[in-house]
């Protein structure tokens, strides 16, 4: 199924990020950690939309399709997927762009600001984004 594989992936970044990345960021010297997230999210900010929508565009078709509980685990799915997107747009994304704007290396102001609070908007939309995939996932066993 497309949604499970898109969400898989799309989800997992999301993990992989507050998992490895956020930790990792939150100990590296500010230099050091302008660079890696520049890099990170110039890399990362494309794709994750990209699957997020054949995910959730996925998810449309089988929740159109289905009946039942399915339908039901499907729609809970979709709206997480959009929640995140949605808070991925309205926060973290701001940031982001304050480091795609600038050349390698160097720092926004308020850089350790920055840093805090994306990491912690990262761990927030981390929830939902894990929640989406298992429900999609129980959407396709039921």
């Amino acid at each position: 199924m497309v949604m499970l594989v898109a969400g898989g992936l799309w989800a997992g970044v999301i993990f992989t990020y507050a998992v490895e990345r956020v930790n990792l960021w939150g100990r590296m010297p500010i230099d050091q950690y302008v660079v890696d997230f520049r890099r990170s999210v110039y890399r990362a900010d494309p794709l994750q939309p990209i699957l997020g929508i054949v995910a959730t565009v996925a998810a449309v078709v089988f929740a159109l399709s289905s009946v039942g509980l399915a339908s039901t685990f499907a729609w809970i799915g979709i709206g997480l997927v959009l929640l995140v997107i949605v808070l991925s747009i309205a926060f973290p994304e701001r940031i982001n762009s304050q480091f795609r704007r600038r050349k390698e290396g160097e720092a926004p102001p308020n850089v350790e600001d920055l840093r805090v609070r994306w990491r912690r908007l990262h761990l927030i939309r981390t929830v939902p984004a894990v929640a989406s995939l298992v429900a999609l996932a129980i959407s396709v066993v039921l």
